[in-house]
Parts: C-alpha cells; sequence; structure tokens
C-alpha cells in the first residue's frame, strides 16, 4: 500500500515538471522561428536594394527603373507594393544610385519589425 502512495507521488511530480517544461519549450522554437524569419526577410530586402540599384544604373530613368526592379524582386511576397508595408527611396548624386528598401512585418507574437536594406551602385559600373 505504501509503494503504491509512493509510484503515485512520484508520477504526479514528473507530470508537473513537464506541464511546466511546455511554455519554455514554446517560447524556445517560436523565438527560433522569428529568428529564422527575421534572417530571411533580411537578406531579402538587401537583395531586394542591391537587385534594384544593379537594374536601375543600366537604365535611362535610373530611379524609376529601380523602384519597379525591387517591386518586381519581390512579387508574390505578402504585403511587397510600395505602401505601409514597403517603401523604397532612391537617389541619384553624382553618378551614385542609392537604393533604400524598407520592410514591415509581423512576427509570431504580433509584434511588428521593419527591416531596411541598402545599396549604391555607380552609372555605368557592371556588377
Amino acid at each position: 500500500m505504501i509503494r503504491k502512495f509512493l509510484k503515485d507521488r512520484r508520477a504526479a511530480s514528473q507530470l508537473i515538471s513537464s506541464a511546466a517544461l511546455i511554455p519554455i519549450l514554446l517560447f524556445i522554437v517560436a523565438s527560433i522561428a522569428n529568428i529564422s524569419v527575421v534572417s530571411n526577410m533580411q537578406t531579402l530586402v538587401n537583395e531586394a536594394a542591391f537587385e534594384g540599384a544593379r537594374i536601375g544604373i543600366k537604365s535611362d530613368t535610373p530611379e524609376q527603373t529601380a523602384q519597379m526592379a525591387v517591386v518586381n524582386f519581390g512579387d508574390g511576397i505578402t504585403g511587397w507594393k510600395i505602401g505601409d508595408r514597403l517603401s523604397v527611396i532612391t537617389s541619384l548624386k553624382n553618378d551614385m544610385l542609392t537604393v533604400e528598401v524598407r520592410y514591415t512585418f509581423y512576427l509570431l507574437g504580433g509584434q511588428h519589425k521593419t527591416l531596411v536594406g541598402k545599396s549604391s551602385l555607380r552609372i555605368g559600373d557592371t556588377p
């Protein structure tokens, strides 16, 4: 009788310790997912800025062409249209085209994150 009582007590303590670990494990998994998403999106924003600058320097209208190239680069990504979530700023000074891309998205917890990518290329260069 005493042994049965001790076994039940151990099982209950194991259940409680397991239940306490579940929120911690979920937090770790969500954090890893958020870090992965931010990393991938930062790479995308940087590449979009570079592609915009690369295509823009080959055009007669570099600023407008760069903006169109950035929008076309992210075609199919949710919210990848110039507006609330995506902004593309281009400037042309001293034959240097600078493209800055800002993209806002939401993480798993509901908080929003804005990423910035910037690229500058000289007109006449061939990257």
